[in-house]
């Protein structure tokens, strides 16, 4: 069932929602006072509040504003609140002075720190705090944080206490997750409407701490018009009991090369854990025999090869006529093939002759770079799987420029080659061809080691092969069970001995996951709604 709380979206999106609740009679002032009884729920919630100290650090803009109209709910259910305004409180937006003047009638302590030397008073009740609550600095951050707001945070962030966030933590950019010189560490985060991509993109998400999503008010047909969502469990196809192998797909492996063994061998093999019925890997003759002794499942066509013992241009035909002759499904070329010229140029005509769904990965990437119009020509599915130095040379952009903007230049690659791309990372982006977009939140730092991604690779392919005929749902159900496993591996052994090898062990366990109880999946990877 489609659940609104699992949409994200960019900053401009969320002042377009935020403009279109206006015609709808959703003031600020009623979305604020929304904002802070989810705040106050969440606190409640997870600290309590009768009895406890409250330090609550408020900007002059809305976020501020959210935090105020928590102060005063925090005041009224027994907590001991001091107000902090940093800023010129000239400038407060007219939400936020409403709910700044409703505490001073009520003889809530409000002071205001507009310059660094007059911190003093807020250090003091740093000291005496239970509980943080800031929203200093919402999606409006323009730049590095410095000044004043930098010094607060720091001093939040020495003092050791839970801090709750406001929307976003301050110092977080809403649209990349990038961290502008500073920002808070919280412990809990409460995002309003949806979150926003710097909720879910590392580094943001790691500062957000535990997050929650309060939808406020927000009409949905509003929310359900923005073009992006995370990743959540889709329904795998029953196995009949009367299959056999042709039933589970037939995947092609072109890969591989002289000291590159172990991309296809995890291509090939992490197509059969996920659930696929017929591998068969395409490489140089001279490795075959290396590969065939640790995966004996996978069936064998050996290439000839080139001096440099890479794929020679010659097995073109060849490797077509695989494909034809048995009714191949689902075809990975490039993992493990080198940047030897004349394969590079192989793999260039692969892409665009081959009328199967096709996924481009590692050194494949590299070749269809430097002719995209490959990956335009194709009218079958084409899925791209990069990391982000793989990915700016796709689109033949600075890294660093690319990583000020992920979500807007990974949404025009797909538009513009028409192809589905997997933007590899912590927490990976898939885009499909239209540029809807979705975030993957399984996995962990223990698995950025040489190889991974060629056991991703064999996973997308294998939900296809499972039939996940929509070729949009088997790459985010591969992404999905790929990570998973990685966490899987992890819980067993730890974060730093995660290797390829463990990662494609844990698969079938992923997928028995995924299959009987997808709700785990849910609860320990989504947002927790209030």
């Amino acid at each position: 069932m489609w659940c609104p709380l699992l949409k994200i979206c960019s900053v401009s999106e969320m002042r377009w929602i935020d403009e279109e609740a206006q015609k709808y009679g959703l003031s600020s002032i009623i979305l604020m006072e929304e904002a802070g009884s989810a705040l106050y729920t969440v606190i409640l919630r997870e600290y309590g509040v009768e009895g406890k100290r409250f330090t609550v650090i408020a900007g002059t803009g809305n976020n501020g504003g959210d935090a105020l109209a928590a102060a005063r709910r925090l005041h009224a259910g027994g907590g001991f609140v001091e107000v902090f305004i940093a800023g010129n409180p000239v400038k407060m937006s007219e939400a936020a002075r409403t709910n700044h003047d409703i505490l001073v009638k009520m003889g809530i302590p409000v002071k205001y720190v507009s310059s660094e030397e007059e911190v003093s008073a807020l250090e003091e009740s740093i000291k005496r705090a239970d509980v943080f609550l800031v929203g200093l600095i919402g999606i409006g951050l323009r730049g590095e944080v410095s000044g004043l707001p930098r010094r607060i945070i720091e001093l939040v962030n020495s003092s050791g206490k839970p801090v709750v966030s406001v929307d976003i933590p301050s110092g977080v950019e809403g649209d990349t997750g990038l961290v502008r010189g500073v920002a808070v560490k919280s412990s809990i985060t409460v995002a309003f409407g949806m979150p926003k991509y710097g909720n879910i993109l590392y580094p943001g998400y790691h500062y957000c701490g535990k997050l929650y999503v309060s939808m406020l008010s927000y009409p949905r047909r509003i929310i359900e018009s923005v073009r992006a969502e995370l990743n959540t469990p889709v329904k795998l196809p029953e196995r009949p009991r009367w299959g056999h192998k042709g039933v589970f797909g037939k995947l092609l492996a072109v890969a591989g090369a002289r000291y590159y063994y172990g991309a296809p061998y995890y291509v090939s093999l992490s197509f059969l854990k996920v659930g696929g019925g017929y591998s068969r890997l395409a490489a140089p003759k001279s490795i075959i025999p290396y590969i065939a002794s640790r995966a004996h499942e996978v069936v064998y066509i050996p290439l000839e090869e080139t001096s440099e013992g890479t794929i020679a241009l010659g097995n073109l035909e060849k490797i077509l006529g695989v494909i034809e002759e048995h009714s191949i499904d689902i075809v990975a070329v490039g993992p493990g093939v080198s940047l030897n010229n004349e394969t590079q140029e192989l793999v260039r005509e692969l892409v665009e002759s081959i009328d199967k769904p096709v996924i481009i990965d590692g050194d494949g990437i590299t070749a269809v770079s430097g002719n995209p119009d490959v990956v335009k020509k194709r009218k079958a599915p084409t899925i791209v799987t990069p990391h982000p130095a793989e990915f700016s040379r796709l689109v033949n952009k600075p890294l660093k420029e690319v990583q000020e903007n992920p979500v807007e230049y990974l949404r025009k690659a797909c538009i513009e080659l028409g192809s589905y791309i997997v933007y590899k990372g912590a927490h990976s982006m898939i885009c499909y061809p239209d540029g809807y977009i979705y975030v993957n939140m399984t996995g962990n730092p223990g698995m950025a080691k040489a190889g991974s991604g060629d056991v991703l690779t064999g996973a997308i392919a294998g939900m296809y092969g499972i039939g996940l005929r929509n070729i949009g749902e088997a790459v985010r159900m591969g992404v999905l069970v790929h990570g998973l496993a990685g966490d899987l591996a992890a819980e067993d052994m730890g974060e730093d001995g995660v290797t390829p090898d463990t990662i494609m062990e844990y698969l079938p366990k992923a997928v028995k996951v995924l299959r009987e109880n997808p709700g785990l999946i849910v609860d320990k990877y989504m947002p927790k709604q209030v």
